[in-house]
């Protein structure tokens, strides 16, 4: 693993914000609005990280029809988190968001097809498409919500998108253990970042919770 990917796998437990942490739900409010939204958002962004772990592994097999059908199930994912936004602002901006995560996907998908190729001026474009992404859903997601911190979410989205090359580096070189690792700090960090923004929703949405 290079230095560069070290760095962005640090960032997910380094820089973890208070913000994304949401408080546990009292007894009385076990079916809270809220907490109802935590799971379904955990659910939504674990289901992101599992398919595209089984497209990275299909894909790296040469099972093409497996990695059809999870590609697919990539995008039917990225719908429903779009969507998941749009009861609170608008069809307009989950349509915006699901641009983003298209090319969040894109990038992903662009870096494991060249990691199969071999192509390294390929895997290092992705880089910088996934770089580039993330930047552009921060700054999305903090201006949709003032409770996001820019600067915090660009370091989550980085370190989110250095475990999908990781994952991918790791099924290319067989490190099947080292792809256990990250597959565990891909889904705690996956969870931190689908609290933080249940956190936020809640606090500027006091109303709906």
């Amino acid at each position: 693993m290079n230095i560069k990917i070290l760095a962005l796998l640090l960032l997910a437990f380094c820089a973890q914000p208070v913000w994304s942490q949401t408080p546990a739900a009292s007894p009385g409010a076990a079916d809270s609005p809220a907490l109802s939204t935590r799971l379904a958002l955990r659910d939504l962004w674990v289901e992101h990280i599992f398919w595209i772990r089984n497209y990275a592994l299909a894909n790296q097999s040469a099972d093409q029809k497996q990695a059809k059908v999870a590609a697919d199930q990539v995008v039917d994912n990225a719908t429903k988190i779009a969507n998941s936004i749009a009861p609170l602002y608008g069809q307009p901006a989950a349509d915006q968001l699901l641009k983003l995560l298209a090319g969040h996907w894109g990038a992903v998908k662009h870096y494991s097809d060249a990691t199969v190729a071999k192509d390294a001026k390929g895997k290092q474009a992705a880089v910088t498409e996934l770089t580039g992404n993330a930047k552009a859903i921060a700054a999305f997601l903090a201006t949709a919500n003032p409770n996001l911190p820019e600067a915090t979410l660009v370091n989550m989205l980085s370190a989110h998108g250095g475990h999908h090359v990781a994952q991918i580096d790791e099924f290319s070189a067989h490190d099947y253990t080292g792809e256990a690792r990250t597959w565990a700090m891909m889904r705690t960090h996956i969870l931190a970042l689908a609290d933080a923004l249940t956190g936020a929703l809640v606090k500027q949405f006091p109303d709906k919770f």
